[in-house]
């Protein structure tokens, strides 16, 4: 019985970490497409998970909420935060914040 648990816990990680994978893609795609857009630059050429939770709504009542984090720049001189987020499997949103550009150093 042990045995039986093990594999579909190792089976649930493996799931999980493949789904991850892909929505990492997908923000990874997102991000430059709005990044091109906007004619700014996207840093680094990554994005990074920032918040992962549970919230309410979706088909079973609860849905996993993930915002991924980017930065990029306007003159190559200046860096600000950009996010994108999913709500489910839906995509809620692409944000270029220029308001507040982050600190140098």
């Amino acid at each position: 019985m042990n045995d039986v648990v093990i594999l579909v816990l190792v089976a649930g990680v493996a799931w999980f970490w493949w789904h991850q994978d892909r929505f990492h893609r997908r923000a990874l795609a997102l991000a430059k497409q709005a990044c091109d857009r906007a004619s700014v630059q996207l840093l680094d050429d990554s994005v990074g998970l920032r918040r992962l939770r549970l919230a309410r709504g979706g088909q079973f009542g609860v849905q996993i909420v993930r915002v991924f984090g980017f930065e990029f720049s306007q003159t190559g001189a200046n860096r600000y935060a950009g996010t994108v987020a999913f709500s489910g499997q839906r995509l809620q949103s692409v944000d270029l914040d220029l308001s507040r550009p982050l600190l140098a150093g």
